[in-house]
């Protein structure tokens, strides 16, 4: 029998209110599994994570702190129900705000739809109707409506175009600024380090390898695995931080 996969080892992290973090590696670095613990997907074997003074291990996450946390995974197209309406699919999450009056709950739809830049006359469609960018702004939506504090996205421009990519990256930069958020950034390489995070933590093999700010990573990183990623991005199409 094959030993225990270990696949986060000693990873301490820490976030500020209104901070955006990238953590970027390569595949199977752990950082999926990573998201997963903190929106409370998955739980730790060992460790702890705490939300505000709020401690937790994953799935364990307290259910008064559940709408303050939001996940967006990498493939929209698997995110929604295909028999349910978008607008179906974008109000299920409100089901932690039953305490809200139903003309609320129907404005914050309308408000984070029209934050991602579409319009609301697209929620009586069918996710099946949608590309695959719009999809993913749905997604987005659908995370901010129960007005998290932090988001996780995991590795959100993984199916996108290019020009699709840079669309998405200024969306996150107005909308952390909109709506006062914090993020976390799981990818795979340093597109979203470099034009949508403040700091960087890089993870190979479940362990943390280096950490600093884009600007550092880039023009100056230490480890082999950094340097590596630096060298694969994409090339710059233009698109700059929205602060």
């Amino acid at each position: 029998p094959r030993p225990p996969l270990l696949a986060l080892d000693n990873v301490s992290l820490s976030l500020r209110a209104g901070e955006s973090m990238a953590v970027i590696g390569p595949a199977g670095a752990g950082k999926s599994t990573l998201a997963r613990i903190i929106v409370g997907l998955d739980t730790a074997t060992s460790g702890e994570l705490k939300f505000g003074e709020t401690p937790y291990r994953g799935a364990d996450l307290p259910q008064a702190i559940r709408r303050d946390i939001a996940f967006v995974g990498d493939n929209p197209a698997q995110a929604f129900n295909p028999r349910h309406t978008v607008g179906e699919s974008i109000a299920e999450p409100l089901q932690l705000e039953l305490q809200r009056s139903l003309d609320e709950l129907g404005s914050r739809i309308v408000e984070v739809v029209t934050a991602v830049g579409l319009h609301p006359d697209i929620l009586a469609r069918l996710p099946a109707e949608f590309a695959l960018p719009d999809l993913q702004r749905l997604a987005i939506a659908r995370a901010l409506v129960t007005r998290p504090r932090l988001i996780v996205f995991d590795d959100p421009l993984l199916r996108l175009d290019v020009l699709a990519r840079g669309e998405i990256l200024v969306l996150l930069n107005r909308l952390r600024a909109d709506f006062g958020l914090s993020f976390i950034l799981i990818g795979h390489d340093l597109d979203l380090m470099r034009v949508a995070a403040d700091r960087v933590t890089v993870l190979d093999r479940g362990r943390v390898v280096e950490a600093g700010t884009p600007a550092r990573l880039l023009e100056d990183a230490q480890q082999p695995l950094s340097r590596r990623l630096v060298a694969a991005q994409l090339p710059d199409v233009g698109i700059v931080p929205v602060f």
